[in-house]
């Protein structure tokens, strides 16, 4: 491919994101249904099959149907999410020549992996299990599939092992690749030594290996399928990063990145990653699904797309963040049209899922995992030799336990101390008390009885020592208070005095509170 040939497709790809930004693509009124709509198309190969197929799928609106999916997340640290006695939080050895380690100190080789249920049955110990990779986005830490989506019920119904393994994020995202600058080998990481060490240790099925992505996560899935041959047997792509074309912003020189910047590009800088966009456009390209279509055919990988078309709207319903809109999931649409017709050219098979709008979160994945993930199973092990043989015969007296939780800290002391005598300041009618704290908390005055007049106050401390905090009546009592001044002065006395019992309670930050009672008078002068 000519540099001017890469400079024009480059181009295109930047020009359509900008017709977007201008607003020349606005879309139609939404849609009130709270259906999803969405469209699937497939192609077998054929001249005919692609270009219905591809007729279809830009058939379907950049438009709002007004579905707004509902979630069946487990959440983070849930049961639901690493189901005890099947899920593995595993660090793999990484050897010294390889460095995934960033730059906040993470080792970068941590995975969660989970087994089927009945993998530790009796019967199932000579049964081998089709494996499933499913690579995290560039914003997402990799238990975020197990916490965020529905995969792990998803995935019960193909009696798959899931491996969700580390792959960088934010300023630091992988993307799924050996960089160019020489700072991270996630590719290496991914395609040789995480394998290798999954297979020695969970009896995974020779040959019948899924790739699942979404975002970045999707680019990382086509990529290692059409760069690796034999690697996977199937791919399904969620909303995937899929032409990078579309993201030269982010290979702009040093001098020009506020202008990427303002137009949108984010970190991680991809001059570091492949290399300039012009001068190491062959690096570029071959990191490039749209531009390595042929590979997925001559590699023999079944392919299952599945996409919105999103639509014009910056603010995400679910969290707010550009990076999570509508306007995103649109963005990635157009790099789709010119996949799926590159797929079309080189007359690679497909099914896709064509979703009418849409946004770039989440919520939105797990109606794509529901259709593709069976489909993608079924697929690889179609491929697989038959019956299903063990990749690897070391994982048949592998143990893996399931590390231990640490241990909770120490729950913080709520042990305080109240002093029996207050300072009085008659004039005001008010007291102060000190109170000693062991941390930061907080101190709440209030009256013990409901009889008693007394405001509630509250106080934040900052640190262990003695605070001192007021206590102060209601305007009820203030009233009381200055009635008894009125007969103490009748019958030649200068002080009034009201006796109040008041309750003191300290809550540790991150602790239990705990309540002390304590009788004060309180004067008037």
């Amino acid at each position: 491919m000519t540099t001017s040939r890469f400079l024009l497709r480059s181009l295109t790809g930047f020009l359509a994101a900008l017709l977007v930004v201008a607003g020349m693509h606005q879309p139609a009124a939404a849609n009130t249904t709270t259906q999803d709509t969405y469209t699937e198309v497939s192609s077998d190969g054929s001249v005919l099959s692609g270009l219905t197929a591809y007729g279809e799928a830009l058939a379907v609106p950049s438009m709002d149907s007004g579905y707004r999916p509902a979630t069946i997340a487990p959440g983070p640290g849930s049961v639901g999410s690493c189901p005890p006695g099947r899920c593995y939080d595993v660090a793999v050895p990484v050897p010294d020549s390889i460095n995934i380690r960033t730059s906040d100190g993470g080792a970068g080789n941590m995975s969660r992996v989970i087994v089927p249920a009945g993998y530790h049955a009796p019967e199932n110990r000579n049964r081998a299990y089709p494996v499933v990779y499913v690579y995290n986005g560039a914003k997402s830490p990799y238990v975020r599939w197990s916490e965020a989506t529905g995969l792990v019920p998803i995935a019960s119904a193909t009696d798959a092992i899931l491996v969700m393994p580390e792959g960088g994020m934010n300023d630091e995202a992988g993307m799924f690749s050996d960089w160019k600058d020489g700072s991270f080998q996630w590719e290496t990481f991914h395609t040789k030594v995480l394998p290798a060490f999954i297979d020695q240790h969970f009896r995974t099925a020779q040959g019948a290996r899924v790739l699942v992505g979404a975002s970045m996560g999707a680019l990382g899935a086509l990529n290692y399928a059409a760069r690796h041959k034999g690697f996977a047997q199937s791919v399904l792509s969620i909303s995937g990063s899929v032409d990078n074309s579309d993201m030269i912003l982010n290979g702009l020189p040093p001098v020009l990145s506020p202008l990427g910047e303002l137009l949108g590009a984010s970190k991680p800088d991809l001059n570091r990653v492949w290399g300039s966009p012009i001068l190491d456009h062959g690096t570029w390209r071959a990191h490039n699904p749209t531009a390595q279509a042929r590979k997925f055919k001559e590699n023999n990988v079944a392919l299952f797309i599945a996409t919105g078309t999103g639509y014009l709207d910056q603010n995400s319903p679910e969290t707010g963040a550009l990076v999570h809109s509508p306007w995103t999931e649109q963005l990635l649409w157009n790099g789709h049209r010119k996949f799926l017709a590159s797929l079309n050219l080189a007359g690679v098979p497909y099914e896709a899922r064509i979703r009418q709008g849409g946004g770039h979160h989440w919520n939105y994945f797990d109606e794509p995992l529901r259709w593709g993930l069976p489909k993608s199973v079924s697929a690889a092990i179609a491929r697989a030799p038959q019956p299903l043989k063990l990749a690897d015969a070391r994982s048949m007296n592998s143990t893996i336990a399931v590390p231990p939780k640490p241990a909770a800290p120490p729950a913080p002391s709520n042990s305080f101390a109240v002093a029996h005598k207050a300072k009085a300041f008659p004039k005001k009618g008010a007291l102060s008390v000190a109170v000693r704290v062991p941390g930061p908390g907080v101190v709440q005055v209030a009256r013990a009885q409901k009889k008693f007049p007394v405001r509630t106050n509250r106080v934040s401390v900052s640190k262990r020592g003695v605070r001192r905090v007021a206590i102060r009546l209601t305007p009820q009592g203030i009233k009381q208070l200055q009635n008894r001044y009125v007969r103490a002065q009748r019958n030649g006395k200068k002080v009034a005095k009201m006796p109040v019992r008041v309750k003191i309670r300290y809550t540790p930050a991150g602790g239990q509170p705990r309540t002390v009672t304590r009788r004060y008078v309180v004067r008037l002068r």
